[in-house]
């Protein structure tokens, strides 16, 4: 892989693309806690694994509009919301591309401005519940499905036996409804279902546990009566 620059990263919460609003993202990753175990008998440290814990700083331009980082992040009615929200940070523009993806609690919105400078908004998101993945996007950025379709595969070399973790965002859709799949392959050619997510009506985001192995060759597919939907999708091998 190559390096890459910050123009190759976008922020989706929740079925909503801030990139357009988010200017920086800080400390996106997790941290694991290490128990000390040492007993008199060691001459070194042991330690044992302890929780994971992982969040996201997002620094904004204040925009209130629908779809924008202010409402999004005022979403119960002008108070921070409640439920939890899918995150999802793609590090790259092309299917394959590592991401950043977990579902966390907003934990704060702070707003400044002055007579000299644009009004910024400062979001902080806080893992809840569940381990953070990085993962590899199955579409380069949103991709866009106008009926039924199938996205071009990723290539992994090899099957792996651990299960694993499905994330989808919805951003939009014209009309119907429209499920997503997670497909999986020995040979490119033929495929099979490895996880399915709910049927969206609108922008909607979600993230799905899968067990057992998963095929060398992954892709992203759309079924159902559609109108034009933006959707975004990552997977994550364990």
């Amino acid at each position: 892989m190559a390096k890459e620059s910050g123009l190759n990263v976008r922020l989706y919460v929740e079925g909503n693309d801030l990139s357009g609003d988010a200017n920086s993202l800080t400390g996106f990753g997790y941290t694991q806690e290490n128990y000390d175990t040492t007993t008199l008998d060691e001459a070194a440290v042991s330690r044992i694994i302890g929780r994971a814990d992982a969040s996201v700083g997002v620094s904004a331009f204040f925009d209130s509009a629908s779809t924008h980082i202010s409402a999004v992040a005022t979403a119960n009615s002008g108070k921070l919301p409640t439920v939890d929200q899918d995150v999802l940070i793609p590090l790259g523009s092309a299917i394959g591309s590592e991401c950043f993806a977990f579902v966390a609690k907003q934990a704060d919105y702070n707003v400044s401005g002055g007579t000299g400078s644009p009004i910024t908004v400062d979001v902080n998101y806080e893992v809840n519940g569940n381990v953070p993945d990085f993962a590899e996007m199955l579409t380069a950025f949103t991709d866009t499905h106008g009926s039924a379709t199938s996205n071009s595969s990723l290539d992994n070399s090899a099957s792996s036996a651990s299960g694993g973790t499905a994330y989808l965002q919805v951003f939009s859709l014209a009309s119907g409804t429209v499920v997503f799949k997670v497909e999986h392959s020995t040979n490119n050619v033929s495929w099979s279902t490895l996880a399915t997510f709910t049927g969206a009506t609108g922008a909607t985001a979600e993230r799905v546990a899968i067990t057992g192995t998963i095929n060398r060759y992954v892709r992203l597919t759309s079924t159902g009566t559609f109108g034009t939907a933006i959707v975004a999708c990552a997977l994550k091998r364990d």
